[in-house]
């Protein structure tokens, strides 16, 4: 069955509602959560920063947007898509009541149940439909028939285990590699990761791009980065004490990373408005 926790947002910010699903096995080995967030935001554009997992989404509401990075064409996307693994921040506005229904992936669980090599989905954001036709809107179709969170993922949930029973195969080495960057928050040697695998550099590489979407050192990296944004927002943190902790070289490697992942300088992303921990209000 899995646990469920709620949560309520009322500031400046907004006024929303936030439930958490963390789902049992066998799905707890490839979702880390479900979430399913409904309220008013009372900002129009926010920058979501890379985690190092792919999202499933469904909108139940007003359509977001996500906004172009070089001045191209907005997008809205009223059903629902998969975001992909990502070495950039994206930016998406809410209009209206928002309504999301949202699966956070483990790193190798998009390829696992969705069967698409991973790095065709990097730092892309592509429509459900493109990829399973109709029968992904006839799931959204009985979500908007919902009466709850908890019902939502109980649906969700009976999909994905039908596509987990014909999902991919994931690599034990792909696998191994991937949850020993995660136990070292990112610093790892890649000379070392790849012997302990037993396969050559170039092999595991390739076979972590396609299943995890990401090489091993772009995966590690975001890892890092994460794991220095935590750190920072912790009472008296310091930079130099978080640069040191997260294996920088020295604060101006730090402080390169977070423009690199957030578009922000460390002081500055401390002070943004966060929605939520991948985050930040933009206007």
């Amino acid at each position: 069955m899995g646990r469920t926790v709620t949560t309520y947002h009322d500031s400046p910010l907004g006024r929303w509602t936030r439930a958490f699903h963390f789902p049992s096995p066998p799905l707890s080995d490839h979702i880390e959560l479900f979430w399913h967030v409904s309220g008013q935001a009372n900002f129009a554009r926010d920058r979501r920063l890379p985690t190092g997992n792919a999202h499933l989404l469904f909108n139940l509401g007003s359509a977001p947007t996500l906004f172009a990075r070089d001045d191209g064409p907005e997008r809205s996307f009223p059903t629902c898509w998969i975001a992909g693994q990502s070495e950039n921040f994206i930016e998406t506005g809410s209009h209206g009541r928002t309504v999301l229904l949202g699966a956070q992936f483990c790193s190798h669980g998009a390829y696992r149940l969705l069967r698409i090599a991973q790095h065709e989905l990097n730092d892309q954001v592509v429509e459900l439909e493109t990829l399973f036709g109709d029968r992904v809107l006839r799931v959204r179709e009985r979500l908007l028939e919902a009466q709850s969170p908890q019902q939502c993922f109980d649906l969700l949930a009976s999909w994905l285990l039908g596509l987990l029973a014909a999902g991919a195969s994931v690599h034990p080495a792909v696998l191994a590699a991937s949850r020993r960057v995660v136990a070292a928050r990112g610093q790892v040697d890649l000379r070392a990761l790849s012997r302990e695998t037993g396969f050559s550099r170039e092999h595991l590489i390739r076979r972590f791009r396609e299943q995890i979407g990401l090489t091993p050192k772009a995966y590690a990296n975001i890892v890092r980065f994460n794991h220095a944004l935590e750190l920072a927002h912790l009472p008296d943190s310091r930079w130099v004490d978080v640069a040191n902790t997260c294996g920088y070289y020295d604060q101006a490697h730090l402080v390169r990373d977070f423009q690199r992942y957030a578009g922000r300088a460390p002081t500055s992303l401390l002070r943004d408005g966060r929605p939520d921990a991948a985050s930040i209000v933009i206007a």
